[in-house]
């Protein structure tokens, strides 16, 4: 079993040299962006053109393909520490041609992964509700209760949601004696969520965003409840107050790590695996908001980060003259270059090769997401360790699916 007390001090160990690096956004930087980097590190990442070798670079692939032993000690290093145990595989759920209909693959694979371990934790504790938090329209939900016969309330902030949940389970539950009971009301200790928790319930939080995560496990632990699960994602959220970031007393014993809404940011950037099409349009996005920043930040003397927005896809199939007369349409500014002004800048030789050496660090600082994902993660698990529980951290699902897949599981001792 895995000490998670020793983990989070070998990752906010790891993590502290590289802290200006994780702290702020590369572009944030200019006009120093590369300062804090490794040139040697980045000329060599910044060899690598090939779009396949890139993606490969992106999922930290590195054995036999990076030369530098340095660089290679920190991938090998990121890969350890990120390193966790699989849940446990128990019978699959029973299906048949309806199980499926109209739910996402992502949501497919999640609720067949989660879905047996729940039926599992039910049964061992002997459990008499599952409330489902944050649970939408209910599909986790509905799945528990037709396949599993579980009892099972689900709870969203959504009426709208909810409606349609109730909708659906009407004409689809197996049982009709036995529906998902929903209630609109929200996570927190002096509501009608505490009561919930008072009667022999399981709650389960399947990707609970930012503070909500947080709330359900401390309100949780108060509650006393015998197990809990939960998925966190939406950290970036979590810059507000001091409250939602080192939770555990342990944490705050030994120099812990703040982390910015930069920061926060990358620990929940998605890790989901692009293919070669997704990673053209990346690429030239990239090129174009490096380049029209450091236009901005010469020629225009706007020196903070400029919020652009998302824009069209098909913006970047015009040229960078094209792409930036848009933009500064759209943030209300007079152009002082024409197309063919624009054009040249863009394609300057000492331009080109500042943006490469960007994006090269640019895969020095993503490949910290998922240590800084953890980080979170394990203070989390020892809150609740603290509490009284015996925690684990695991993998659940296909990170090529699910890029949040890491559970905690929570059984009262």
């Amino acid at each position: 079993m895995m000490d998670h007390r020793e983990r989070f001090l070998q990752i906010k160990d790891f993590l502290k040299p590289y802290q200006r690096i994780w702290q702020n956004e590369i572009m944030l930087m200019y006009p120093r962006p590369l300062e804090d980097y490794s040139l040697e590190w980045i000329e060599e990442l910044r060899q690598y053109q090939d779009k396949k070798d890139v993606i490969k670079l992106e999922k930290k692939e590195v054995n036999g393909f990076v030369k530098s032993p340095e660089l290679i000690s920190f991938y090998q290093e990121i890969a350890r520490l990120t390193q966790l145990p699989e849940a446990p595989n128990y019978p699959a759920m029973p299906e048949d041609r309806f199980t499926w209909l109209f739910i996402i693959p992502k949501k497919q694979h999640e609720i067949k992964k989660l879905s047996p371990h729940i039926h599992h934790l039910y049964q061992k504790k002997k459990i008499h509700d599952v409330i489902d938090i944050g649970g939408g329209i209910g599909l986790l939900a509905q799945t528990l209760s037709n396949y599993f016969q579980l009892n099972v309330t689900s709870i969203d902030m959504n009426s709208d949601f909810q409606k349609t949940g109730m909708e659906r389970n009407i004409k689809n539950a197996k049982d009709q004696t036995n529906r998902v009971k929903y209630k609109n009301l929200k996570v927190s200790s002096d509501s009608e969520f505490s009561q919930l928790l008072k009667n022999n319930v399981m709650p389960v939080g399947l990707h609970t965003c930012g503070k909500l995560a947080l709330d359900l496990i401390r309100v949780s632990s108060i509650e006393r409840v015998p197990v809990l699960i939960n998925f966190g994602c939406c950290y970036h959220t979590l810059d507000q107050s001091t409250e939602l970031q080192n939770i555990s007393e342990f944490a705050q014993k030994n120099d812990p790590l703040w982390m910015n809404k930069f920061a926060l940011t990358l620990s929940c950037r998605a890790h989901r695996k692009m293919d070669e099409k997704d990673y053209d349009l990346k690429l030239k996005v990239k090129f174009f908001r490096y380049a029209i920043h450091v236009l901005l930040f010469d020629q225009y003397d706007l020196k903070e980060l400029v919020t652009l927005g998302n824009s069209s896809p098909k913006l970047y199939d015009e040229s960078f003259g094209v792409y930036v007369l848009e933009q500064l349409k759209r943030i209300g500014m007079t152009p002082k270059h024409t197309i063919e002004e624009l054009n040249a800048f863009f394609e300057n030789p000492d331009l080109q090769i500042l943006i490469e050496r960007m994006l090269a660090a640019g895969l020095i600082r993503n490949a910290l997401g998922r240590v800084m994902e953890l980080y979170l993660l394990l203070d989390r698990a020892i809150f609740l360790e603290e509490q009284g529980y015996k925690v684990d951290v695991q993998e659940f699902f296909d990170e090529e699916l699910s890029p949040r897949n890491i559970g905690i599981t929570a059984e009262l001792v």
